[in-house]
């Protein structure tokens, strides 16, 4: 306020002294305006009016002011004193209170120098206690180390032995086939020798030929001068006398044959018959006549091969008849007598396949015996097929050997016989090392180019576990396991052998055990133990066994061009297709319409031909046609067909009926006999076997109708009215 007086007073104060100061340098007014310095001089007094009042305002306000302030210092005063009365009572309270913190402090502090005196100790106690734990480790790594170091000379020491074993073995194996080639060239020799030995004997006999008469059989008859006018009766045996011709791995290689003769009128024991067969080259087999005895049963003769000089192109076996007889030739597996004397050692090589042997000591049994050996061979191109056909239950199966058959007389043997089985040489596989860096280099090469698959993490460290292992053990780990089953005769369930222990070779087809409990049959497996469990391998072996027994059969049917009321129908092996095939096409016989059906079945199977719907032979009274399946001989079935009835399908452009092959299998048949009908509880009474017609194919025969004849169409005239309302017709007869 007194800032805005002064400012008031300012403005005419000046005005007045600068009006004094004008009058007093002016010595003469004459013409000076005495209203305006009146005007000045009243508002000068009203400006000092003004600023008494004001004045006298500062001056209430000041003295107002000056009573705030007295207040204000007996407030702050009593402020202070009460301040300082606090401040007192509170360094009081903090003193008691900083004791007794000081106080448990100090117990604290006791406690942890206690508690830092055992803690001293016990770590006193810990530190002797692993230093001599460091002290008794120390002493056992060098006492593993001592020990690795041994068992890596033993294992080194093994290994030159393996390999020394292994270099024997090799040695070994190619004295035997030295031997084995000296001894075949011997057995050839002595063959040879026994045949020109046999004809010398009987080179006087006479030779009676059927070989050109298409009435009898092929076949050559050795009689002596003395019988030359005997009576001899040849004619092709029936289907139904070949059933059970064939057993396991048993192949015809002859046309079946019925000869008949009569010895009782003259002075001769026997007659010597020479059949010609399919020539079969194999290490595993041999030929054999098999001659039918009246109770139906097919058994196997004592055959020498035979040589006729009129005939050098074909082959024969020969063997001697004393009877009327149905005689055929098949090719079944080897057969080897081992002779097993306990006083002697012995050694024997097949002479089907010289990686099989046997090794005996001496004093092996308390008496002499003898094994009956037959080796089936397993080849890659039928494994390869079977892992194909049965991929999932053969995944993991790498190689397999060949199934061996032995036949022994209940024997204890005292010591085991050492065997060297033969098996597959699978192929190489490329490492998974190789893959992942051929797939890191592919990758590296095409930035662009997408991946198809990756590892998993658990297959990653599936991987660096092994890489690991192989580091660790310095030596390649494989996941290959060797197993042998076994099973009996005539039964295909087979089991593992986990009592003896198979040892691989250095060219891995030869696998080395020693076996003191004999088996009927058994077989080697090489497996990958992660893919294949144990569990699995009998049912893939089954199943390998069953395949073994079992033909690929293709059934087609055709029509001959000129005539298509006549068809072919051909069963034969799928092997021999093409050559089947190429014969009935040089007959004219079109491939347009061709029915194909592949089927399984059996060597030697009896099968029956059925026709089925508006289709039948002409000129044919037999309902069905009985034909067995052989490799070598392909069933030919060529007829006339026609429809049964014409005004049937009318519906279709052409007539059709069918062709069905039908088989005999045995079943079980159980008798059930009901015991409480309120309990529903049945006894299973006599099993017997019962033969059921089942249906293995169906082909489809079509013949085109013929054209009908167009009748000419007879004009018909409409009914019309006349005016009577009479209506008059024409009719026409139509002539048929």
């Amino acid at each position: 306020m007194t800032t805005t007086t002064t400012t008031m007073l300012d403005k005419p104060l000046d005005d007045l002294c600068r009006e004094i100061t004008d009058l007093r340098q002016m010595k003469i007014v004459r013409d000076y305006d005495m209203n305006k310095l009146s005007s000045i001089i009243t508002i000068s007094k009203d400006s000092l009016k003004e600023t008494e009042k004001f004045q006298q305002q500062i001056l209430k306000q000041l003295q107002q002011f000056e009573i705030s302030l007295a207040d204000i210092n007996e407030i702050l005063r009593a402020n202070s004193q009460q301040k300082i009365q606090l401040e007192q009572q509170q360094q009081l309270g903090d003193d008691v209170d900083i004791r007794a913190k000081l106080m448990a402090l100090n117990a604290e502090a006791l406690e942890c120098r206690a508690a830092a005196v055992q803690l001293q100790f016990q770590a006193k106690m810990v530190l002797s206690k692993t230093t001599e734990i460091e002290k008794r480790a120390n002493d056992e790594l060098a006492q593993q180390t001592h020990e690795m170091k041994i068992k890596q000379h033993e294992i080194e020491k093994n290994r030159a032995e393996e390999y020394e074993r292994r270099a024997r073995l090799e040695e070994e194996r190619q004295r035997l086939k030295e031997l084995q080639q000296k001894q075949q060239e011997q057995e050839r020799l002595l063959a040879m020798t026994k045949n020109h030995l046999h004809e010398d004997e009987y080179s006087h006999w006479l030779l009676r030929e059927f070989m050109n008469d298409n009435q009898y059989p092929p076949c050559i008859i050795r009689i002596s001068p003395n019988a030359s006018s005997i009576p001899i009766s040849i004619d092709y045996s029936t289907v139904t006398e070949t059933e059970n011709l064939l057993d396991n791995q048993e192949e015809l290689i002859s046309t079946p044959i019925n000869i008949k003769f009569d010895l009782t009128r003259i002075d001769q024991q026997f007659i010597i018959l020479a059949i010609p067969y399919i020539l079969r080259r194999s290490s595993h087999r041999e030929n054999v006549i098999k001659v039918r005895q009246s109770n139906g049963v097919w058994i196997s003769i004592e055959t020498n091969e035979s040589i006729i000089d009129s005939y050098k192109e074909k082959r024969f076996v020969e063997c001697k008849l004393n009877e009327s007889s149905i005689c055929a030739v098949v090719s079944r597996l080897k057969h080897d007598i081992i002779l097993i004397q306990k006083q002697s050692s012995g050694r024997y090589i097949s002479n089907a396949d010289p990686r099989f042997t046997l090794n005996w000591p001496q004093n092996i049994s308390q008496n002499d015996f003898s094994i009956d050996v037959c080796i089936q061979p397993v080849d890659l191109q039928t494994f390869i097929q079977f892992s194909q056909n049965f991929s999932s239950e053969c995944q993991g199966l790498l190689a397999v050997g060949p199934i061996i058959e032995l036949n022994f007389d209940e024997i204890n043997l005292l010591k085991p016989i050492q065997f060297t089985l033969p098996i597959l040489i699978q192929p190489k596989k490329k490492s998974i090392q190789s893959k992942i860096k051929r797939s890191s280099i592919d990758e590296s090469n095409n930035p662009q180019q997408p991946t198809i698959s990756h590892p998993s993490q658990q297959e990653t460290i599936g991987q660096q576990q092994q890489l690991i292992f192989k580091s660790m053990l310095g030596e390649d780990l494989s996941n290959e396991r060797l197993v042998l089953l076994y099973s009996g005769f005539n039964d295909n369930t087979w089991h593992i052998d986990t009592d003896i222990q198979l040892i691989d070779s250095k060219t891995h087809d030869i696998i080395t055990t020693n076996i003191q409990y004999l088996h009927s049959r058994i077989i080697v497996v090489r497996c990958d133990k992660q893919l294949m469990s144990l569990k699995q391998l009998p049912t893939t072996i089954c199943l390998l066994d069953q395949t073994l027994n079992q033909r690929s059969v293709t059934l087609f049917l055709r029509r001959r061009l000129t005539n298509l009321n006549e068809i072919c129908l051909v069963c034969c092996s799928s092997q021999r297709r093409d050559t089947v095939e190429n014969e009935i096409q040089q007959e004219n016989y079109s491939t347009e319409n061709e029915q194909i059906k592949e089927i399984i079945l059996e060597e030697g199977q009896i099968l029956e031909l059925r026709f089925r719907g508006n289709v039948i032979p002409i000129n044919n009274d037999q309902q069905s046609i009985q034909f067995a399946f052989n490799t070598y001989f392909p069933f030919y079935f060529e007829t006339n067909v026609s429809e049964i009835d014409k005004y049937s399908q009318h519906l279709s452009s052409y007539f059709y009926g069918f062709i069905q092959i039908f088989s005999k299998q045995k079943f079980l048949r159980n008798g059930i006999k009901e015991i409480d009908k309120k309990k529903q509880q049945s006894d299973i009474g006599k099993q017997e076997w019962q033969d059921s017609d089942i249906c293995l194919a169906e082909l489809l025969i079509t013949l085109p109708k013929p054209p009908t004849e167009l009748r000419t169409p007879i004009q018909k005239s409409l009914t019309t009215f006349n005016g009577e309302g009479k209506k008059k017709k024409k009719v026409y007869l139509i002539n048929y």
